[in-house]
């Protein structure tokens, strides 16, 4: 069938879909455009002029494509973005189908695509992308993945099916072992070089912390968090690679992470981004990596840009609503979670919390990684703790073995909700920890709350 036909056919399953409010069209389009020509997504790829950048791994990479889109954006381009978070295929493809015109030719020269792990060697090929970003690889979700052995070859597919530029997290062991699958002229390294932070007491998250060569422990030097850091093999057979854009000076404040951005051909350069968390400097950090390694803009333009970006959807927003304040910080796997305790919840000051779990297929019916996550760090005197959504008693139940106790356990993520609010003293603050699920439901409730836009910073 010829391209203008599936193309008019997917901007109108995309037009009804948005009219008829069946959701915003990020993934039926590119499902039905799909079934009537399977190789859609790649006509239309090579037809942006510059081709496309693909980001991938465990965590961050809406924020990382966020932050990227950003930084391309103030240096001129013009992108085809899956904003939505639509990241398989389809999503893909939905997305071109939005950009792209009636007469199949696109205004945007670039395509910047979120890639769920598990659809990368699908969604790799189908791009063909200039480059490939791969943050981090943690367990995830382990019903839909499995370990992570088959995750990184998922994800080797994908790289081997390409001549991409590979930019790799080089503090990730099983992400720097991913370089076997390509060229070594096509593979460049991110990294940090020291935190002020230590690893917390009682994070067991060291995922991939073996040599992928030997199988041995490897030894750390510098272990930031789960199996993030400094790493070498004892038998000499692996190393953490030297990165070619690294950050020291890490300095982590409540609600901004600053870094000094190293490269091998510019003067060392101060950033500040205002997220918080070492998980945001590594966000930063591998969309400044690609943004300067692919010549499109310059660190001196970074720094300007990188002031103005927000948090992404879900991660990291804060909402003033009725005289308190409240941070809505997305969870998905122990490492992410971990990162949140570290983050924001071991102040001493009395901390208000309501954690919603889901298992729903979006977040992974698997719910046992709760017990990997180290809520053996809050203190009962600290934190008054709330838990709702679908798996409500299986989180109870992991608290009460942390020795935390409860103030309420609820099914009902609407209700918890708004007696989560209406506890908050005024002036307060309350952190509403929640699986992607439940996140879109009290998103939702919060927005139906304010009913104002621009509400959300």
């Amino acid at each position: 069938m010829p391209v203008f036909i599936t193309i008019a056919l997917a901007k109108l399953i995309l037009t009804l879909s948005r009219l008829l409010g069946r959701g915003g069209g990020s993934a039926l389009p590119g499902l039905v455009a799909e079934r009537i020509d399977p190789a859609i997504g790649h006509k239309l790829a090579r037809r942006l002029r510059d081709g496309s950048i693909i980001v991938t791994g465990t965590n961050g990479k809406t924020t990382t494509v966020k932050v990227l889109s950003k930084l391309l954006s103030d240096a001129g381009e013009v992108l085809v973005v899956n904003r939505a978070g639509s990241n398989l295929s389809r999503g893909v493809v939905s997305a071109l189908i939005e950009h792209v015109g009636w007469s199949g030719r696109f205004r945007q020269n670039r395509g910047l695509f979120e890639v769920d792990e598990a659809a990368m060697a699908t969604v790799a090929a189908m791009l063909q992308p200039k480059a490939i970003m791969v943050l981090n690889l943690f367990r995830d979700q382990l019903d839909r993945y499995g370990e992570l052995d088959s995750t990184a070859q998922l994800l080797g597919k994908g790289i081997a099916a390409t001549t991409a530029q590979l930019y790799l997290n080089a503090d990730d062991p099983l992400v720097a072992s991913l370089a076997t699958y390509a060229q070594p002229s096509q593979v460049i390294y991110f990294g940090i070089d020291a935190v002020p932070t230590t690893k917390l007491a009682s994070d067991v998250t060291a995922d991939s912390n073996n040599c992928p060569v030997c199988g041995r422990a490897l030894h750390y030097s510098r272990n930031f968090f789960g199996h993030i850091g400094h790493y070498s093999c004892p038998e000499g057979h692996f190393k953490r690679p030297q990165p070619s854009y690294s950050a020291n000076k890490v300095v982590l404040e409540p609600e901004v992470g600053q870094f000094t951005l190293r490269t091998k051909d510019h003067d060392p350069l101060p950033l500040t981004i205002h997220l918080p968390g070492l998980y945001n400097v590594y966000n930063a950090l591998a969309a400044a990596s690609i943004a300067v390694g692919m010549g499109v803009t310059s660190p001196a333009n970074i720094a300007q840009s990188l002031e103005g970006v927000e948090g992404a959807f879900g991660r990291v927003e804060k909402l003033a609503i009725k005289g308190r304040t409240l941070y809505l910080l997305l969870v998905k796997n122990p490492t992410g979670f971990n990162q949140i305790i570290q983050t924001f919840l071991l102040h001493e000051k009395q901390q208000n919390l309501l954690i919603c779990i889901n298992d729903n297929f979006a977040d992974g019916r698997d719910v046992s990684w709760l017990w990997d996550v180290a809520f053996e760090e809050l203190q009962p005197q600290s934190h008054s703790i709330a838990v709702a959504g679908l798996r409500a008693t299986d989180m109870a139940l992991r608290l009460k073995y942390a020795d935390m106790p409860t103030s309420s356990i609820t099914p009902n993520a609407k209700k918890a909700l708004n007696q989560f609010i209406a506890q908050l003293p005024a002036g307060g603050t309350g952190y509403i920890i929640p699986t992607y699920t439940a996140m879109l439901a009290v998103r939702k409730q919060l927005g139906r709350m304010t009913q104002l836009e621009g509400v959300w910073k």
